[in-house]
């Protein structure tokens, strides 16, 4: 045959050992979820300091009577334990992360004044509307780092 040739080759049990060590890191995630994770902790810090909401919205500010009563500098923040107990789990299948402070939820959505029931002497819980400041989800930002670390996951270097 006139021309240029290409022999190829293929090693079939190179490739068969790549596919399986692909096949394994898809079926367990949880090194990309626990980098996930460490990703998620900074970006909720940051929206701390910043007090916005995912989507980059302002949290609403403190009420008047809450500005009166509150120890602590700022919104969500009178001691930090809030931020501080920002936890994750990460299995082969799921990520997990947030807080299990009641009063977590409570700011995440919002929470209308007496939806807690009542004090033994009949005041309300909470004493007033607490509007929802959430810190909790993704950015459009985050999604991006989210599919990066997945990306570079899967994409590491198989058997050769």
């Amino acid at each position: 045959m006139a021309g240029a040739m290409l022999d190829v080759n293929i090693d079939l049990d190179l490739v068969s050992k790549a596919l399986e060590e692909l096949a394994e890191r898809i079926g367990d995630l949880t090194t990309p979820f626990n980098d996930i994770a460490e990703y998620l902790h900074q970006s909720t810090d940051d929206r701390f300091r910043q007090k916005v909401a995912p989507d980059g919205s302002p949290w609403a500010p403190l009420s008047a009577v809450t500005l009166a009563r509150k120890k602590g500098p700022g919104i969500l923040r009178e001691k930090g334990t809030l931020q501080d107990t920002m936890r994750h789990q990460a299995s082969s299948t799921e990520l997990a992360f947030g807080t299990d402070r009641p009063y977590g939820a409570v700011h995440q959505f919002g929470q209308r004044k007496g939806a807690s029931g009542s004090t033994g002497k009949g005041s309300p819980i909470p004493w007033g509307d607490i509007p929802a400041r959430p810190y909790l989800g993704l950015s459009a930002e985050d999604e991006t780092e989210v599919l990066l670390i997945i990306h570079d996951y899967l994409m590491e270097p198989v058997a050769g």
